[in-house]
């Protein structure tokens, strides 16, 4: 086909939409078309849907129908809208979470809404903080209002039992989702007001948001098309697109909605409260909005919160499954397509956090008592000793300790541990465990006894060898105190051969660990210098002196 004439047809089908969409005064839009059933008469049909029943004289010309008592089945019959007799419709509220509440067209009658609660002609509802709630309307329709958000029932009509209605909803700040049932005949209208634009649907599902700060709304169409009327100028946007509007300025281009994030993956089960939720970050994203519900269809809200990060810490939420739904937001505030995805959350009763020993700790010659702070919702504890990471292999599991301390007397040295511990509940829930921490359980160095060889030149100590990695450490001082301490050596061999001291001398050895861990002093041996001789040639020359005489 050529590209002008394509074009022209994608402009008048666009054309054709927007006059459906906004009922402007036409014929089409003044104009309810029946089909006749069998049975129905003209005077019937008229006393059922019309204002006066003399109606019928009228139907009967404008619809060229011979005779108003045999009408054939399938005519299609036209009737004016404003000879339908038409009543006020009201909304009922479906679901809620958190704190919402309503007040009537005075003003004077503030409650919190309450699940069947019908909401009529001038009421105003608010929510707040972390809060939600889902409304039906009278034509199946259902807006969802998220957290921090008001709204106004400005027009709400039925047109008897023709199955047209006419809803008009206020948005004066905050945030709604609409799921608008296809509309039944001209007269039906469901619209979302707000300062800065008029959303008109035919049966779709969009998002709305108006901003009070910078008076600006941002309309995002998932399945469909709105019509979006703003400064006396309107734009189509479909499915996949969204527009940014600022008070008494005409809608911007449609524009194609940022991609759905997608997650990285996470634990299942979440055990650890506050663990954070990562996702790819997305080109021209300035943040992310992150929701989380009990169920897929996110009819209200659990939590709703937002990151400039592609990262979210989740919040303390009971156990149980959730729904997430995850939005990449561009400069504008323009929402983009939702990644939404479930998640399991098992973090009750919180864990309890280890505190002593300290993970990697070395532990000598006495049992290691391991300790963990108290956890409000616990009322034991369960411990588990493992000889590896993964506690394949638990050498040790006491399942009900109503302290929050244990001496493992049971452990045997030269291995390493690793330890958990997890809160059990009143009802006997066990909560997940706690991060674990390792320790090393290993014997104190013997205490060397060295055994002293000497001769007139040397002097050789020796002992027994330690265990494996073992070094020694030697020190010589000139006094039994160790105050004047001369050297202080290691040594790798349990020996040393040292030359005989011109003095007395006092010499000490200790084990020392492969981690340094220094055993004790062994007992203080004395060295003694080597005999003086001097005496024999003093006695010598005066036994020579004494024979020469």
């Amino acid at each position: 086909m050529d590209t002008t004439i394509l074009n022209f047809y994608k402009k008048s089908a666009s054309v054709v939409l927007l006059t459906l969409l906004f009922n402007t005064p036409s014929a089409i839009a003044q104009e309810w078309i029946y089909s006749v059933v069998q049975g129905d008469t003209l005077s019937e049909f008229s006393e059922k849907h019309l204002y006066k029943t003399s109606y019928w004289k009228q139907l009967q010309k404008i619809n060229n129908i011979a005779d108003p008592k045999r009408i054939p089945e399938n005519t299609k019959l036209r009737i004016p809208i404003h000879w339908i007799k038409s009543q006020p419709a009201s909304a009922q509220v479906i679901k809620f979470e958190g704190d919402v509440v309503t007040r009537n067209q005075e003003g004077t009658d503030s409650q919190q809404v309450s699940v069947g609660q019908q909401l009529n002609l001038g009421d105003h509802l608010e929510t707040y903080s972390q809060s939600s709630v889902l409304i039906r309307f009278a034509d199946g329709s259902e807006i969802r209002v998220l957290q921090n958000s008001k709204i106004d029932f400005n027009h709400m009509t039925k047109y008897g039992e023709t199955g047209m209605v006419d809803s008009r909803i206020r948005l004066i700040s905050g945030d709604v989702e609409s799921h608008a049932e296809t509309q039944k005949g001209s007269a039906s209208r469901f619209e979302i007001h707000t300062p800065a634009a008029i959303s008109a649907v035919r049966g779709t599902r969009f998002r709305t948001s108006y901003t009070a700060d910078d008076t600006s709304s941002n309309i995002e169409v998932l399945e469909g098309g709105v019509a979006v009327r703003g400064a006396k100028t309107t734009r189509l946007v479909r499915a996949g697109y969204g527009t940014h509007v600022v008070k008494n300025k005409a809608p911007l281009k449609p524009k194609k909605l940022l991609p759905a994030p997608k997650l990285l993956a996470y634990p299942q089960p979440i055990e650890t409260i506050g663990s954070q939720i990562r996702w790819e970050a997305i080109e021209g994203a300035q943040r992310y909005r992150f929701i989380i519900a009990e169920s897929n269809e996110f009819s209200t809200v659990l939590w709703d919160s937002d990151s400039e990060r592609n990262a979210i810490s989740l919040p303390d939420l009971s156990d149980d499954i959730y729904f997430l739904q995850l939005r990449a937001v561009d400069k504008h505030g323009i929402e983009g397509i939702e990644r939404v995805q479930t998640f399991t959350l098992n973090a009750h009763p919180q864990p309890p956090f280890p505190m002593a020993p300290n993970n990697k700790a070395t532990i000598r010659g006495e049992a290691p008592v391991l300790e963990w702070t108290q956890s409000s919702e616990a009322v034991s504890y369960r411990l588990q000793i493992a000889s590896d990471q993964q506690f394949s292999n638990i050498l040790l599991d006491r399942p009900s300790l109503t302290s929050n301390q244990f001496t493992a007397s049971e452990l045997l040295p030269t291995n390493t541990y690793y330890w958990r511990v997890a809160s059990l509940a009143g009802d006997g829930e066990l909560g997940p465990y706690s991060t674990q921490r390792s320790l090393t359980i290993k014997p104190i160095p013997a205490t060397p006894e060295p055994a002293l060889v000497q001769n007139e030149r040397e002097i050789k100590l020796s002992w027994a060898l330690g265990l494996p990695d073992e070094s020694y450490q030697i020190q010589i001082s000139k006094d039994p105190a160790f105050k004047s301490i001369i050297t202080d050596s290691k040594l790798t061999k349990p020996e040393i051969t040292l030359e005989r001291p011109e003095g007395y001398r006092y010499v000490r050895v200790r084990s020392l660990a492969e981690d340094g861990f220094a055993g004790a002093w062994g007992v203080t041996q004395e060295l003694t210098p080597p005999p003086n001789d001097n005496w024999i040639y003093v006695f010598g020359s005066f036994v020579a002196t004494i024979l020469l005489l």
